[in-house]
C-alpha cells in the first residue's frame, strides 16, 4: 500500500494559515469562496530586509583599491591556469542549462 503524501487540489483551495505573531489576526475566509493571504507582521519584515540587501554593494572596496593599484603599477599577475579552468567550468554550466533540442 503507497501512502501519498500530497493534498488533493480541491483540499489545499480551501487552506487558509497564518503563522506567526499576526496568526491570531487572520481575517476570516471571504464568502465568495476565493483564495485569501494574510502576511504576519514577520513576513513583511522579511520582505522589506530583502529588498534592502538587494540594494547593497558586494564588492571589497579594498581589493578591488589594491587590484587597481596592482594594474596601475604592472604588477598584476594573471594565473592563466585558473581563468582556462573557470572558463571551461562556465561554459559547462551554460551548456547544461541550455534547453535540449528534439
Amino acid at each position: 500500500m503507497k501512502i501519498d503524501k500530497r493534498i488533493p487540489p480541491a483540499t489545499a483551495a480551501k487552506v487558509s494559515s497564518a503563522k506567526g505573531k499576526g496568526a491570531g489576526k487572520a481575517s476570516a475566509s471571504p464568502a465568495s469562496g476565493a483564495d485569501s493571504l494574510t502576511l504576519t507582521e514577520s513576513s513583511t519584515r522579511i520582505r522589506a530586509l530583502e529588498s534592502q540587501l538587494a540594494s547593497v554593494d558586494v564588492a571589497d572596496a579594498g581589493k578591488v583599491e589594491s587590484v587597481k593599484a596592482a594594474l596601475a603599477n604592472g604588477t598584476f599577475a594573471v594565473d592563466a591556469e585558473v581563468v582556462a579552468d573557470r572558463l571551461i567550468d562556465h561554459t559547462k554550466e551554460t551548456l547544461r542549462k541550455r534547453p535540449r533540442k528534439k
